[in-house]
């Protein structure tokens, strides 16, 4: 019986072309012919792999290898209980440890080339794919001004129930030779400007935009 397989490829594989949703008759297919297509195959997937457009999830990485040095913004998963993201200089446990940070919601940390990155209940999104925040409210995580949260002055919320709450912006994201700006513990609302560039963490607490 004919075996017939829809594959999304890149119809110039194998007549250059762009892409498109192909249906391939392996069986009319010659050995050569289902050789190329292979190899192709496997060059383009290699090729979204190491690029920049792509969801990492949960594991262990070499970073400038298994995933691209840069900016990214780390989201635990939705069953997530521990979720968290350690970078040592190399594979072992006792490889010197470059950052060990437990993800609140989300975060946002710079990959240096050559490190060894393990992501626990998390994903990591690069920079340019993260979630945004499209209607000026912002519940607990980390956020970089002018990237996931647009600039401006917002109110400083108080969550329910929260023990304490408390933010804190730095003048870049964890990993990037950040420096502290501002800590503050709060008990009531309190308004905030934030300026693009900044990376702002919120525990216990949520942004709403000022009208």
């Amino acid at each position: 019986m004919k075996a017939g397989i829809i594959l999304l490829v890149c119809a110039a594989l194998l007549c250059g072309a762009t892409v498109a949703r192909a249906e391939m008759d392996l069986d009319g297919m010659t050995l050569e012919e289902l050789y190329r297509a292979r190899e192709e195959i496997e060059r383009r997937i290699d090729a979204l792999e190491a690029s920049d457009d792509r969801v990492y999830v949960a594991g262990s990485y070499l970073i400038g290898k298994d995933i691209p040095a840069g900016d990214y913004v780390l989201v635990e998963d939705d069953d997530a209980v521990f979720a968290s993201v350690i970078v040592r200089e190399g594979v072992t446990e006792d490889s010197g440890l470059v950052a060990h940070h437990l993800i609140n919601r989300q975060a946002a940390v710079r990959l240096g080339e050559g490190k060894w990155l393990t992501l626990t209940e998390a994903r990591a999104y690069p920079l340019s794919l993260a979630p945004k925040v499209e209607d000026g409210n912002a519940g607990e995580g980390g956020y970089v001004v002018g990237a996931t949260l647009p600039a401006g002055t917002y109110t400083v919320l108080l969550n329910d129930k929260a023990p304490l709450s408390s933010y804190s912006i730095y003048d870049g994201v964890l990993g990037s030779g950040e420096q502290l700006l501002k800590f503050e513990v709060i008990r009531e609302a309190t308004d905030v400007t934030l300026n693009p560039g900044e990376y702002i963490e919120l525990s216990g607490c949520r942004l709403a935009a000022k009208n």
